[in-house]
């Protein structure tokens, strides 16, 4: 898999296969720090396992902390990743046998969203996004 030099020396990478997008995404994510996925059943979940592989290699930074008028508990928790056991790395993060699958790049954290760039396997081809909302629609 064709991945750039870029997204093979960062930490950061997580890779997404796609299972279904009939009512929502579902799927699973892979990240550099442990060879089984995650699985996420909505696109809250995808955005929360994403944020907790970067929240814990702090990077890219938050720039801007989330603010609430009401603290919410989600009963869904992300696994714990291990940041000194690297055992991916960006082109591995998809399986071979996997036919749509897409490696995420997050760059920055600014504005309360993420800016960053995304590799689609199947058209071989990386675009930049600038929201979630442009990331969830090059998903699509």
């Amino acid at each position: 898999m064709p991945v750039s030099n870029r997204m093979n020396r960062t930490p950061n990478c997580v890779g997404v296969c796609i299972d279904e997008t009939k009512d929502g995404f579902k799927g699973r994510v892979y990240n550099c720090y442990s060879k089984e996925p995650q699985v996420f059943n909505d696109v809250t979940q995808l955005f929360y396992i994403v944020d907790n592989v970067m929240d814990a290699l702090n990077f890219p930074a938050l720039k801007t902390k989330y603010r609430d008028f009401k603290k919410t508990e989600s009963a869904f928790v992300p696994e714990e990743i291990d940041i000194d056991n690297k055992v991916l790395d960006a082109e591995n993060l998809i399986p071979a046998d996997e036919e749509k699958g897409y490696v995420i790049m997050v760059t920055g954290r600014d504005n309360a969203t993420w800016q960053g760039v995304i590799y689609n396997k199947e058209k071989d081809v990386e675009e930049n996004f600038n929201s979630g909302v442009e990331l969830i629609r090059l998903l699509k």
